[in-house]
């Protein structure tokens, strides 16, 4: 595939246009961010605080997103607590997560430029969890710091990683 030129956007899922809400929600869904229908995904999206999305300049095809989450305080809690490490700081922190790249787009070092665009807007503390590889070193390349100890999640083992706005 030749390469495409990309342009960046992050803003509310609201902000968009019904055809990109639904675009963002199938990408999420697709990479298996969340599982449910497409009303579920949309439904969860309405309730975040910011996304960032890559699209490809020529189609507009959103390729790429993105969320900063509102965990509820016992799933937040929850994550440090099986890490053991404090909550101190992190209380009310936002989840970095939902991080898509469409399928025939991977490989290309983009999910890294999302965190990137999450990580630029940050202005309070902020944790994610994940099992990727891919992820841990996005994570490490955007200023976050793996805190605590592993656990066995529903599929794979997660770390717990913060980050903390200079």
């Amino acid at each position: 595939m030749a390469d495409i030129e990309l342009y960046s956007w992050s803003g509310g899922f609201a902000d968009l246009i019904s055809e990109d809400r639904r675009s963002v929600a199938q990408l999420v869904k697709d990479g298996g961010a969340i599982v449910g229908s497409i009303e579920q995904v949309t439904n969860r999206l309405d309730r975040t605080q910011m996304l960032a999305l890559l699209h490809d300049q020529a189609t507009d095809r959103i390729v790429g997103v993105a969320v900063l989450k509102t965990p509820g305080q016992g799933y937040r809690a929850d994550k440090f607590a099986i890490a053991g490490v404090p909550i101190t700081g992190f209380e009310a922190a936002p989840e970095l997560g939902y991080v898509v790249v469409a399928e025939d787009m991977r490989g290309r070092q983009l999910s890294g430029c999302l965190v990137d665009a999450i990580v630029k807007g940050l202005r309070v503390p902020v944790f994610a969890t994940t099992d990727s590889s891919t992820m841990k070193n996005n994570l490490t390349g955007s200023g976050f710091t793996r805190v605590g100890q592993e656990w066995q999640g529903q599929k794979a083992t997660l770390s717990l990683w913060t980050f903390t706005p200079r």
